[in-house]
């Protein structure tokens, strides 16, 4: 019974540890614009998302479908400059994040859910409140608010963190908390906006890269929020 435990546990602080990285990365994504490193990086596949092995044995198509617009992205910059690139990409973050077309509307959850499409509305108050709860701050160093996608991306991965580290403490307890704190903040945020949030990027990106970051950000969100029940029971089981 012991044994089982222990799989069961360490099962759950691997799902735990692999989730807080892939939410990282889609945070870093939508954060600020990409670097010549980054992208070397992504072109040599050290990114959580792109170690994925074998695209068909994803039974998700959607998920598959975002994967490959962005490898095949990453793939054709084999032949480019890095920095002629990185320059293409900054022009579609500017276009798609800071606004400069005046749409799709400012990456936040308040220019999703509130009436006027305003920023900085009731939703961001909910998020703070959110944040507060599981003891964390908005980096002051990031300038956008509180509900900006990356800032609720960046939060999951610490909530994933956290409840890996109290796993690993055998603090049953604490692990469920987190774990009922990432069930809310998907349930009533997250999983609310992502998909308008997505379509509008897909209505209005020009370039392959931020279409499948867009893609592969929705279904993992998507598949993230129905799975969440079932970790919970398995952290509940332990």
């Amino acid at each position: 019974m012991e044994a089982e435990a222990g799989a069961g546990s360490q099962y759950l602080v691997a799902a735990m540890s692999n989730r807080s990285a892939i939410y990282n990365f889609l945070s870093r994504m939508y954060e600020k614009e990409i670097t010549t490193e980054l992208l070397k990086e992504m072109i040599d596949e050290k990114s959580p998302i792109l170690r994925v092995e074998g695209l068909q044995e994803i039974p998700d198509d959607e998920l598959k479908n975002g994967l490959e617009k962005l490898r095949k992205y990453l793939e054709g910059l084999k032949e480019r400059d890095l920095e002629e690139a990185r320059l293409e990409l900054a022009v579609e973050y500017a276009n798609l994040f800071l606004g400069i077309k005046g749409k799709p509307p400012h990456p936040s959850e308040s220019a999703y859910r509130s009436e006027d499409h305003l920023i900085m509305q009731e939703p961001m108050d909910e998020v703070l409140h959110a944040y507060w709860d599981a003891g964390v701050n908005k980096d002051k160093k990031f300038t956008e608010p509180a509900d900006h996608i990356a800032v609720e991306l960046q939060f999951m991965a610490y909530l994933c963190r956290k409840t890996a580290e109290a796993l690993g403490r055998n603090e049953k307890d604490n692990a469920l908390k987190y774990l009922k704190m990432q069930k809310d903040f998907l349930r009533n945020h997250l999983s609310l906006w992502i998909s308008p949030f997505v379509k509008d990027i897909l209505d209005t990106a020009e370039v392959d890269f931020y279409k499948g970051i867009a893609i592969i950000t929705k279904r993992f969100v998507e598949l993230d929020n129905s799975m969440i029940d079932d970790l919970l029971k398995a952290a509940e089981e332990l």
